[in-house]
Parts: structure tokens; sequence; C-alpha cells
């Protein structure tokens, strides 16, 4: 320690100034409640802070399903299938961005906004706009929702224990993969937070660097830089050294990036978060090259227990279809049940609680179920309570500090799985996720429970898990890549029966696609098909070869009008989100 007083941070203690974001995502229409409350106040001069969405055509839901599938693939070939998933996923979502959203774009722009700002990942356009162009908006038919663009403030000081140095790393098992020379190497992470104080010597070695690795969407600043302290102290316990004469990073080799959400009055704005998460899907802004991090970590939440806010859940659905990681702070409401928050109880997130020297949960750590899904939460847990981690430098000193809180047990699991991407570099975040969940060391009641989740991250053991991949059902698909190990019918290969509430493909769907008829016309000139399934207009339906079907809205259905290349074809393949089947249309008739 530095001899100064010990500051106690947490996560979860981020409220927001003003209405809550919660109704905004949950109003039925375009528009939302906090919305009206602000327009209703605002005088024809006023200019209100809102996000707008709109309808993209870009699918996410086609990358769910492995670029590769079997295992046991060579980290060129593994590399290579990652970088073309990622240039995918952000070529279409910028794609989008211009077809979509350009005419809303040419819109706002024309009618006078100000701060206008294009939120390619989540599909939707930041902006000032005068009250007669919200209402404008919110009749658009293009659009799905306006929504206040809410201020956020920063994470407030809390007490918490006093521990021995070092029980943390030791607690997560990450010595015993240092031993086998893992220590990270090879591996980047993502804080975002308030920044980073990069003059601290116990960080400043493992910063990336070059243009790519700072982002601060206030422009206040050009190079990492953290007035806050809460970021400098999550990173400590992810790449932190040994200058403090004890080890307080998890992932100590690990290279760092960082996005300085808040401001340096502590204030973040619900469009600068989408911001960077955007800039760690593609920090270069060249598709081209994949500078992403493996894995996202955030010490930060919306204050609303039990609630299940989406905001963010388009960033990241968007995160993880890259295969990035997203780790998020369980937040500090406990002990009492069902006080999880969002963004950290939305889905596809690791979701991190609390627990102290003794391997007891913290008292303020939230407890689930999930509001959003009802599901396990926490998914797991890690040290939380009484943690040494690196403190603002004031220019280079080398400061350390005690903290505790949810937003620290966060950026250990953070460094847990930055060692096992480094460790086994042919492993995807879902197969690293699933390891660190079955091999996590049950606390309290058996089995995955609403206080501890799955348990206290084992590095060690998930290692062992993901480098010597278990097939329970010998179907060739080990766990992890396998969505049931106890079933060898289902796999990634395996053929999905038709609504019978079961993914046996392991894409995220039950197949249900319907194609109630394809028709040529009696000239051969042209195809009639019409087609429906449960996924409705996120079904993303297409005839391989020949082109998109048309989603109707008033009839919810797909269908198809127009000329097959070549003349009439005797088989089609129809493809979508769900999966693909084939089809025999009836073939063009002469008239007597």
């Amino acid at each position: 320690m530095s001899g100064r007083p010990a500051r106690r941070c947490a996560a979860g203690s981020v409220v927001l100034a003003g209405a809550l974001l919660v109704s905004a995502a949950l109003a039925a229409g375009p528009g939302s409640v906090e919305l009206q409350a602000a327009l209703d106040a605002a005088s024809p001069s006023d200019e209100l802070a809102i996000i707008v969405t709109y309808r993209s055509q870009f699918r996410l839901q086609a990358f769910r399903k492995l670029a590769y599938d079997k295992g046991g693939e060579d980290l060129a070939t593994v590399a290579s299938d990652r970088r073309e998933r990622r240039r995918a996923i952000i070529s279409g979502l910028r794609q989008s961005a211009k077809a979509d959203g350009a005419p809303l774009l040419e819109l706002v722009q024309g009618r006078g906004a100000h701060a206008v700002r294009v939120l390619w990942m989540s599909n939707s356009i930041a902006l000032r706009a005068s009250r007669d162009l919200v209402w404008q908006l919110i009749a658009d038919p293009r659009v799905t929702q306006v929504r206040l663009d809410q201020v956020l403030s920063a994470p407030t000081p809390m007490a918490g224990l006093t521990a021995p140095v070092e029980w943390n790393v030791n607690a997560v098992g990450a010595p015993a993969l240092w031993g086998q020379g893992f220590n990270g190497s090879g591996s980047v992470v993502a804080v975002i937070d308030s920044g980073v104080d990069v003059a601290h010597p116990d960080l400043a070695a493992s910063y990336r660097g070059g243009s790519n690795s700072w982002f601060d969407p206030y422009g206040q600043h050009a190079t990492p830089y953290d007035r806050l302290g809460h970021g400098t102290q999550a990173l400590g316990l992810i790449t932190g050294g040994s200058l403090s004469g004890a080890a307080i990073g998890v992932a100590p080799g690990a290279r760092w990036i960082a996005a300085k959400i808040f401001d340096d009055a502590g204030h973040a704005s619900e469009s600068a978060i989408h911001l960077a998460f955007q800039w760690a899907l593609d920090p270069d802004g060249n598709p081209a090259t994949d500078d992403a991090p493996d894995v996202v970590t955030n010490s930060w939440d919306i204050a609303s227990e039990n609630v299940c806010n989406s905001a963010f859940q388009a960033d990241i659905d968007a995160l993880r279809a890259a295969d990035i990681s997203v780790v998020y702070s369980a937040g500090n409401y406990g002990p009492n049940p069902a006080t999880s928050v969002s963004p950290a109880n939305n889905a596809r997130v690791v979701s991190v609680g609390s627990v102290d020297a003794s391997n007891l949960v913290s008292p303020f750590s939230s407890r689930g179920p999930s509001a959003c899904d009802g599901s396990v939460f926490p998914k797991v847990v890690a040290p939380g309570d009484g943690l040494q981690t690196t403190d603002l430098s004031f220019g280079g000193m080398p400061l350390f500090v005690q903290v505790s809180g949810t937003s620290y047990s966060a950026p250990e699991v953070a460094g847990v799985l930055a060692l096992l991407r480094a460790a086994v570099p042919t492993a995807t975040a879902a197969e690293v996720e699933a390891a660190l969940a079955a091999t996590a060391r049950d606390l309290g009641a058996a089995g995955p429970d609403a206080d501890t989740g799955y348990g206290l991250v084992d590095a060690a053991a998930a290692y062992t898990s993901v480098s010597r991949p278990v097939d329970d059902d010998a179907d060739g698909y080990p766990i992890g890549r396998d969505c049931n190990d106890h079933d060898a019918s289902i796999h990634p290969g395996a053929q999905d029966a038709r609504r019978d509430g079961i993914d046996q493909d392991c894409n995220g769907f039950d197949f249900t696609l319907d194609v109630k008829y394809a028709v040529y016309a009696h000239d051969g000139a042209s195809l009639s098909m019409r087609a429906t399934t449960a996924q409705r207009d996120d079904a993303a339906l297409e005839i391989v070869g020949v082109g998109p079907l048309t989603w109707r809205a008033s009839r919810r259905d797909w269908i198809f009008e127009g000329a097959t290349p070549g003349g009439p074809l005797q088989e089609l393949t129809v493809r979508g989100v769900e999966g693909e089947m084939t089809v025999r249309p009836r073939q063009p008739t002469k008239r007597r």
C-alpha cells in the first residue's frame, strides 16, 4: 500500500440523471413516457437529446452459429474465420446504416438537427432535435423507437472489507496457469469505464498503444486518462503487475485498450456508450483489419433493480456475434433476491457477483434470477471484497488502494477469460464461457443458484476443460461447441426437425420455416413463393442464388415474385437465420 487512505469504490452505483431508461426500452410505441413528459415540458425553441432506432435489414442472427464446427482446426484457420466473421459483421452493420439509416439521417439533417451521430452498431442515430422534429420521427414508419439520450452518473465509493493481498488471484486459480506459462500474453481486453491512468507504472507496459487503443467520445483527452480512478482500479485487477510487492492482476501478460465513457465531470450519455461499444468492435475503423479485443469488461449499470433494460442489447449481440466476450458487474444491490440490474441481466452477458476471502457471497452483491429471461444470475462469482489494485498515480507514482464491489469482481473474470483465450487461441468466446460456468466451484446449495450462479471461477479447471474438451455424447462435438453434450442427435452438424421445440443444429433457433407454395407462371417467366416462420421479420429469408424474399407485416409472411436466373429451376434452396430447406417448385404448364 502507498500509505494513502484506502478508497472504496463500487460498481452497480451508476444512476440516471433524470428519468430511468427502462420505460423507454419497454414502451409499447416508438415514443416513451419519459419522452412524452419531456415533450410536454419543452417549448417550440427547445432541443431534446434523443436516440432514434430504425428498422434494419441486416440480421445478426445469421452469425449465431460458429464459422467452424468440428474443432481441431489449426490456429491459422480459426484466425481467418474469426477475422472474416468480424469483417462481415462490421461491414453489414455499416452498410445497413448507410442504406436503412440514410433516409432518416437526411431527414434530421435537413430539419436542422444538431450533434448528429450515427450509432451503426445499434441501428440508431443520436441527435439534438426540436420538439416538432421529435414528433415527426415518432410518426415515421421507419422508426422503431425514439427515446431520450439519458445521462448516467459514475460509480460512487462504498465501504468494504480488508483482506490479505493476493488472495483474489489465488482464489480464481490464476497462478496455476502462470506456472504453465500462460499469463494472458496474446490476448487483448477492452475496459469500458472512466478511463485509465496510463502513467501508472504497473499498467503502462501492458497498454497496446497506437492509434486504435484509446477512445474518448467527448474529445477531452487524446491519450489514456482517468480523473475518477474507477477504470484504473478495475484494470489493475486484469493486467496489473507486482510493483506493490504482491501480484494484483489475473492476466498480467494481456494487453489493454480502453474507452472513457464517463467524462471528467463523471457523467456518461447513453449515446457515448453506444459509440464506445462500436469502437471496441472496430477500433481502427477498418473492417478489413481485425484489431478487436477478446474481452470487453464493464463495471457500471443502470440503477433499476429487478428490471430488464435492453438499451444496450444490440451492442452486446454484435460483440458476441463477433466472438468477443462481454463481462458485466452484477451490481451492488444485495442481499435481497431479485436485485439483478441491466445490462448485466441482458442475454449473452457474463454477469459477475462478489465473494469475500471466506468464499461467502458479499452482502452487497446483487442476486438473481435475471429480470430479463429468468436465467441464472449472476452467471459466476469472483473475489470482490478487499482487493488491492492500482490507483491514480498523479504522474507516475506506484500508488495502490484497497477496493470492494462487484466493479472489481467483473474485471477479474475478464482476466480469467483473457488467460483462457491466450492459452487456447483456437477456442471461441462461447467455449471459454461454457467452460468457465461448467468448472466453477459450486458454493452454497448444490447446483446454480441466485446468489452465486454457477460458482466461483476456477481458471485452472476451465483451462483443462477447454484444452482437453469433453465430448460426453461422442457425437464429435465437445462441450462448448455442442449445445447439448448429453444427446448425440443434437450438435452443430445435425438436421433440425421442424417445429419440435428443439434446436438440433445448435444455431440458436428451432426450425419453423414453412414454404406454403412455390409456383412458376405458365410460361416460366416468373416464380411466386410464399413462406412463413416463427421468426417473422427477423428470419432474413432468401432463395440461394436467386435473391431475398420480402416480408409482409400485414400478413406476417414472406413472398417472392420474380424470375429465376436461367429460367425455371427444378429445386430451390430457401435459407434464413433458422437454417435452410430445399423445395421443388411447381413447374410451368402450357395453356391449351
